[in-house]
């Protein structure tokens, strides 16, 4: 990210170039100011491309005349390394510099051995910010969310929905560290920094079609409402309720964590299920912030959605087999839709809801000591 250095040249091709850019001119006297026509590609195949603008660690050449004399080149602040067989009277091959300037003037500056200068107008093109992901999507007020994605280039601002900014308490290369701050409203995170502005795709606090709160009432669960906590001596809460289980399950033991038929308070949060998920579902996810204490590897957890419980869920259903361990911090998880609705053949859209099977059972034994919060079905 730092340096930006994907463009490869080789030094015999840009040598050979520099012949064909000063070779028309070697029987020229020399002398006269110097002046810069245009700046191109090097790629001899592709000469008639000029440029406004280069990216960072991008090779140029720069055409004019009376050059030769050149000792430096800046770009913006920043000063761009110089071989002297790359330079003659009429060319200066280049690279623009990939270090972060931290004054955009959005100049060329030549400066020659007699100490005078030659600006050209010439851009470099750094990229915005780039936001991939969160670590988890719901963490609360003093605590540090952490941002994946790219081009964090300092200074930096984060706004939170509701015009609040995050204090940044860390950068890296492909990662921002960010405690949140009061009066942050579930919505997109802005990044900005000098050169540009990028707003997330997800949502922070997302409240979006929640199918699974767990903060609602039980009445009519088969399982779960002995799992759903407020408090817990070793979890904490991140969005009210969330389902907890402790518990050791042997190879092929059937464990149900939260079960409830179509006509209980569960399908009250199923019918948030958006129908453009069963006309589109490659375009959703199934969403929700795990923290485990312990691995879930070699787990398979079946999560059944649809009309009925039985026997739908014998074999109309998703089967995830997470291979995770979030050792102890709450982390979003997410699941391609299109997937889950695919395996559970028995769901259609209806908006009266749908009963719900979440429940263990795999060959292996497993330590299912984990919890679960605030499942959606959001867009990607």
């Amino acid at each position: 990210m730092k340096a930006i250095n994907r463009y490869s040249i080789y030094l015999l091709a840009a040598v050979a170039m520099v012949g064909i850019f000063a070779g028309c001119d070697d029987d020229e006297a020399a002398g006269g100011q110097p002046m810069i026509s245009y700046i191109r590609v090097t790629n001899p195949a592709s000469s008639d491309s000029l440029l406004a603008s280069a990216g960072q660690g991008q090779m140029i050449a720069i055409i004019g005349e009376n050059l030769q004399n050149t000792v430096e080149a800046w770009f913006n602040d920043q000063k761009a390394a110089l071989t002297a067989t790359l330079i003659t009277r009429t060319s200066i091959v280049t690279r623009v510099p990939s270090e972060i300037p931290q004054e955009i003037t959005n100049k060329l500056v030549l400066v020659f051995s007699n100490g005078s200068t030659l600006e050209y107008d010439f851009s470099v093109d750094i990229s915005a910010p780039v936001i991939a992901r969160m670590h988890s999507e719901y963490v609360n007020t003093g605590d540090v969310a952490v941002f994946y994605g790219n081009y964090f280039y300092e200074p930096l601002e984060v706004t939170f929905s509701g015009g609040v900014q995050g204090e940044i308490v860390e950068v890296e290369d492909d990662l921002l560290r960010v405690r949140v701050p009061d009066g942050v409203e579930p919505g997109p995170v802005t990044i900005t920094t000098n050169f540009g502005v990028a707003e997330s795709g997800f949502w922070f606090r997302d409240n979006r079609n929640i199918i699974a709160s767990f903060d609602g009432t039980t009445n009519g669960l088969w399982h779960g409402p002995s799992f759903i906590k407020a408090v817990d001596d070793e979890i904490s809460a991140i969005n009210g309720k969330f389902l907890r289980i402790n518990t050791i399950l042997g190879e092929w033991a059937w464990f149900e964590a939260y079960v409830g038929p179509n006509d209980s308070d569960v399908a009250l949060e199923l019918k948030n299920i958006p129908q453009n998920a069963f006309t589109d579902p490659q375009n959703y996810v199934l969403k929700f912030e795990l923290n485990t204490l312990a691995s879930l590897s070699g787990a398979r957890i079946h999560i059944y959605i649809g009309p009925t419980i039985e026997p739908g869920r014998q074999n109309a259903k998703y089967i995830w087999e997470p291979n995770i361990h979030t050792n102890g911090i709450w982390e979003t998880v997410s699941i391609p839709w299109a997937e889950v609705r695919a395996a559970n053949t028995e769901l259609t859209y209806d908006p009266n809801g749908y009963g719900t099977s979440i429940h263990f059972s795999g060959p292996n034994a497993v330590t299912a000591n984990f919890a679960i919060d605030n499942m959606r079905v959001v867009p990607q």
